[in-house]
């Protein structure tokens, strides 16, 4: 007497079947995790600088000297970095930047001056900038030793808007950071 063998494993029609509906599942999530993706490195970025303002500003309170945030081509590259010389505004982040007291008074970190805090490039797709609102922004944030920031930007203005934006998502996200004259920091949604 012959044994009857039962075969295991799927059907074409079983096998296809899954195969779309894996493809509808990665059509709907692909966009949502892209969005998602942006807006985590937006929420990094503008994080990463408000912290960087913040240790800045305490920092110039607790060592009773100015202490100044400026942005660096080469903030990981060396040992000693250097401020970027911007004339643009708006002024860009995105390439790193570094804090650091400024014994000298020279509003660009040069010998003896002190690192605080020293931060790389942003993500691919992601842009930190600083505008005057109409006048000049200088090359640097300063703090001076009451935690006051320095005049870094010109005009009436009473409050530096940094905003963060992410592309490449379909559509723009953003975030921002608000700078107060008097030091005060907080941090919003959208502008892009």
């Amino acid at each position: 007497m012959k044994k009857l063998c039962h075969q295991r494993g799927f059907t074409l029609i079983e096998v296809l079947i899954t195969i779309a509906l894996i493809a509808v599942f990665a059509v709907i999530a692909v966009p949502s995790y892209r969005a998602l993706t942006a807006d985590n490195q937006i929420s990094s970025a503008l994080n990463d600088f408000a912290n960087t303002l913040g240790a800045a500003r305490a920092a110039a309170v607790a060592r009773g000297e100015t202490v100044i945030v400026c942005p660096s081509t080469n903030a990981l590259k060396t040992k000693n970095p250097t401020c970027s010389s911007q004339t643009a505004n708006p002024q860009h982040w995105n390439t790193g930047w570094i804090s650091f007291v400024d014994t000298a008074g020279s509003n660009s970190f040069t010998a003896g001056d002190v690192i605080l805090r020293v931060h790389g490039p942003l993500a691919n797709g992601v842009t930190l900038l600083s505008s005057g609102g109409g006048g000049t922004v200088a090359n640097y944030i300063g703090f001076n030793r009451m935690g006051f920031a320095q005049p870094t930007f010109a005009g009436a203005t009473t409050q530096l808007v940094v905003q963060a934006c992410a592309t490449g998502t379909g559509h723009v996200r953003g975030g921002k950071v608000m700078l107060k004259l008097a030091g005060g920091l907080s941090l919003g949604s959208g502008g892009c």
